[in-house]
């Protein structure tokens, strides 16, 4: 039991340090300081979003990386790349299960993991519709910050788009920080547009398409 314990200490310890070493990167300090902006003005996020309609979407070749499928065993390298951007929030298991684990139909199907020789470096979540969002949404997009400038973002979100396509899933919706210039981009190269509800969210895009 006293081992248990001392593991499971262990294991707080390690999520905790890799979290405070994500708030601090260099790369990812515009990322907590315009977190942290949005969340004080009550800011909403930025929606994008994508019909597949009559498009024709190819899966990209991995020769240097791997899609790996999830499995619960895979949990914590998951929870160490999403504390790895700079996000506020530390990812443990409870998180994990009620942010991700919940809001998928088929997490082995919908978990969408990237592989460098057994390390996930890159992962995407497709959650289901709800009452409230009513198309399947892209969310938890993330990259470890070593292996950022690599396009594996974009890769991923083409490897998503080609499944959804086969599963019959014509429209998908994200959501994006308009401090996330990079991750924009990439969602624009790949198809997403802009989606306005009114007169203060053009005009957010508006700044942030002049950037």
């Amino acid at each position: 039991m006293a081992q248990v314990s001392r593991e499971y200490k262990r294991i707080q310890i390690s999520r905790l340090a890799e979290w405070l070493q994500g708030l601090l990167r260099i790369e990812n300090i515009k990322a907590v300081l315009g977190s942290l902006k949005r969340r004080l003005f009550k800011l909403d996020f930025l929606e994008m979003r994508i019909d597949l309609t009559g498009k024709i979407i190819s899966s990209p070749i991995w020769d240097d990386y791997s899609i790996q499928k999830y499995s619960e065993d895979l949990d914590e390298q998951c929870m160490s790349v999403l504390n790895s951007v700079g996000n506020l929030e530390l990812w443990n298991r409870g998180r994990f299960r009620h942010a991700i684990l919940s809001k998928v139909d088929h997490p082995e199907q919908d978990i969408y993991l990237v592989c460098d020789a057994g390390l996930i470096v890159g992962m995407a979540v497709l959650h289901r519709p709800t009452e409230k969002h009513t198309l399947p949404e892209i969310g938890y997009v993330a990259v470890r910050p070593e292996y950022r400038g690599k396009k594996i973002g974009h890769r991923l979100l083409m490897h998503i788009l080609a499944e959804t396509k086969k599963r019959q899933i014509s429209q998908l919706v994200l959501r994006t920080d308009s401090f996330r210039i990079a991750a924009i981009k990439t969602y624009i190269n790949v198809g997403f547009t802009p989606y306005i509800t009114g007169d203060n969210v053009r005009k957010r895009w508006q700044r942030v398409m002049q950037q």
